[in-house]
């Protein structure tokens, strides 16, 4: 199968061949229609983020796409489902094994690349924001870096709360547009 692969020589991506994933129970056989690119990927690409023990080696930690085959303790999934999620590698291929627990289902309303920008930082700003924090409605948030990735998805996350961002950045341009996503104060 097609996938985008570092050259070790080079260090410079390429398109070319990687072996078919296969999957096993709880997981899902996808093919990728959309992936994003996250710092992650980034440093994964410079040897500074290596992939957890029996990951791909293929970068992408997050993609969209349909799915082609689910295995064994998958309930609910069946081929032909739009789908997302954050994924330990592999998302710069043609297809990829997603852990059925790691797989959201695509809203009508996004697109495979709107959904495939979702995973990393918005599940980054839910888990910190509400899991951990406890945020809800009436509360306060303060959120650094209002205009990066997981800042953006943040204040998204904290106005749907009903809860007040407050945003911290780096520019003028910056603030404005976190106080464009909703933020109370930046």
């Amino acid at each position: 199968m097609k996938a985008v692969l570092v050259d070790e020589q080079t260090k410079m991506l390429v398109l070319g061949e990687a072996e078919e994933p296969t999957i096993g129970a709880g997981e899902l056989l996808v093919e990728v229609k959309a992936t994003a690119l996250n710092r992650a990927d980034l440093l994964q690409k410079r040897g500074h983020y290596p992939p957890p023990p029996g990951a791909s080696t293929i970068l992408g930690l997050e993609m969209a796409g349909v799915v082609v085959e689910a295995g064994a303790e998958t309930e609910g999934w069946q081929p032909g489902d739009g789908v997302f999620g954050l994924l330990p590698g592999g998302g710069y291929a043609a297809r990829v094994s997603l852990p059925a627990g790691m797989a959201m289902r695509i809203p009508d309303a996004l697109s495979f690349e709107e959904a495939a920008a979702i995973p990393e930082a918005f599940l980054t700003a839910y888990l910190n924001l509400v899991e951990l924090g406890g945020l809800g409605a009436g509360q306060t948030a303060l959120i650094h870096a209002g205009a990066s990735g997981v800042g953006t998805a943040a204040i998204q996350i904290a106005r749907e709360l009903g809860a007040r961002a407050i945003v911290t950045a780096g520019s003028e341009a910056k603030r404005q547009a976190a106080l464009a996503l909703g933020a109370s104060l930046a």
